[in-house]
């Protein structure tokens, strides 16, 4: 049966084409990724939005067929537009349904960087001004600043995956600021994941994305050690048995 080490039931908003295919890239053996789709969610207007979180309990009833051992609301402005309480709420409720540990994008993006330390970051998105307000709010609510944002300013969501990594890169070094301590890359539809590494390497600083926080705080929530070495220094902090979760980021010399 496939998924025999854990099986990940991701939910994503319909038009997401990213995480999808990332989180099976580097799903390890034995690690199955089960995925229902959020109806709606294009234009990331507020209204659709906090409708996501409505679709999303039609979408975990699909996936609860499947018995995940973790489920995963896969979208970083879904889950923190409303706030703490509201993203508390949208784990509760997956949970209930689901019987799993429920990770959202937002929860993940506020642990990996409060667990590690950062209390300044910088941070880019692809959102518009209303959106990014939002989520300089939730992180602050979870006692981390935003030093500098970037932002690539488009509010159609699907046009999000258009976005080339090396314009993520581009847009990271624009954005870097002497004060922070770390960069975070919203939004699970940005192909963010090809340039961490690289990122981490240039900057000299730990550089975090939507779609590998999640994938974080999903092995971690499975208890598996996906072996990932080439995702950035969170992802090979899952590899330290001593210290889970911690950041594996050393300055190279």
């Amino acid at each position: 049966m496939y998924g025999w080490r854990g099986r990940i039931g991701l939910l994503v908003p319909s038009i997401n084409t990213t995480m999808e295919p990332e989180f099976w890239r580097i799903a390890p053996p034995g690690v199955s990724v089960h995925t229902a789709r959020i109806a709606g969610g294009r234009h990331g207007t507020p209204e659709e939005l906090r409708n996501m979180e409505k679709e999303s309990r039609s979408a975990a009833t699909r996936i609860a067929n499947v018995e995940p051992d973790v489920v995963v609301y896969g979208c970083t402005s879904g889950s923190f537009f409303e706030g703490p309480a509201w993203n508390d709420m949208i784990c509760e409720e997956l949970t209930k349904i689901t019987k799993a540990p429920a990770v959202t994008t937002a929860g993940a993006m506020a642990d990996c960087l409060v667990r590690n330390g950062h209390r300044k970051v910088d941070v880019v998105t692809p959102y518009v001004d209303v959106t990014n307000e939002r989520l300089k709010q939730f992180l602050r609510a979870k006692g981390v600043e935003v030093a500098s944002l970037g932002t690539f300013d488009m509010l159609d969501m699907f046009d999000h995956a258009k976005i080339e990594p090396e314009q993520i890169y581009s847009k990271v070094k624009e954005s870097v600021t002497k004060d922070a301590t770390a960069v975070f890359v919203a939004c699970t539809q940005l192909r963010a994941l090809e340039v961490i590494d690289m990122l981490e390497r240039d900057l000299g600083r730990p550089v975090y994305s939507a779609i590998q926080a999640t994938a974080w705080a999903a092995y971690e929530a499975m208890r598996v050690d996906p072996a990932i070495t080439n995702c950035g220094s969170l992802l090979r902090s899952l590899s330290e048995p001593k210290s889970p979760g911690a950041s594996a980021f050393k300055k190279s010399a």
